[in-house]
């Protein structure tokens, strides 16, 4: 008994006397470093490719397009893909984003060629009307258009500035990849459903565009920090927050 209250006497002496043991606490400035990393989407930088096109057209042109406003931002027509202008996808109907400076006119085209096969004609067109403030403009590709694996396409996009000499149209192309994911990738998507912001990651780094953009974009709200680090990561942070036009119900109105 006598040690049982010994070395309990003891003990708690130990526990009074001794020091408090300083547990170094993260700063708030580590703190929000450690948020930001967990809330980032970046897209790696792809490698660059012979033949692709530029991603940006210049703002100013001269002729019936000179009306063009660039507005404060300073930025052109300008596709919103990874800097090498090729947006790989895993679906035979993605979307494509294209940045739209303020201008006075009101028709745009949209025009997809097959690359690989050398087609000349178009496998999908369409007409859209252009919105009366800058902005990124939704261009979803129907179910009728299928995009076969391991194939290259590349995209039109012009402004109609002449009816009469489309020559003179404001446009921009950028190439659409659409690649394949392997059985164990496509099970780790599916665990993340619930999570857009994981699944986001996750396309990033099998560095697939359009899904990477796609998956965010539907919960942009919850996580902008998100949405603007993966546009920083691109290098078109500018115009992260920029408002979105869907052109959806348009385009399949066109189509019936």
């Amino acid at each position: 008994m006598f040690l049982q209250c010994f070395f309990g006497l003891s003990f708690l002496s130990f526990l009074v006397l001794s020091p408090p043991v300083n547990l170094q606490q993260p700063t708030l400035k580590t703190q929000v470093k450690l948020n930001e990393k967990l809330l980032a989407v970046e897209f790696p930088t792809p490698p660059s490719r012979k033949r692709a096109p530029a991603r940006k057209r210049a703002g100013g042109s001269r002729g019936p397009c000179s009306p063009i406003i660039t507005e404060k931002l300073g930025i052109g027509l300008t596709a919103v893909m990874p800097e090498n202008n090729i947006g790989t996808t895993v679906s035979s109907h993605p979307t494509v984003y294209l940045y739209v400076p303020k201008t006075n006119k009101q028709n745009a085209e949209f025009v997809l060629y097959d690359l690989t096969n050398e087609n000349i004609d178009p496998i999908y067109e369409t007409n859209i009307s252009l919105p009366q403030s800058a902005g990124i403009i939704k261009v979803n590709l129907p179910k009728t258009v299928e995009l076969q694996p391991d194939n290259t396409y590349v995209w039109y996009f012009g402004i109609t500035c002449d009816p009469d000499k489309p020559s003179l149209d404001y446009y921009i192309q950028g190439w659409l990849q659409r690649t394949s994911l392997t059985s164990e990738v496509k099970v780790k998507l599916q665990k993340l459903e619930e999570n857009p912001l994981e699944k986001a990651k996750l396309y990033a780094e099998l560095s697939v565009w359009s899904e990477t953009i796609t998956t965010l974009e539907k919960s942009r709200s919850a996580y902008p920090q998100a949405w603007k680090k993966l546009f920083q990561s691109i290098g078109l942070g500018e115009i992260a927050d920029s408002q979105i036009f869907d052109f959806s119900e348009e385009i399949q109105s066109s189509q019936r």
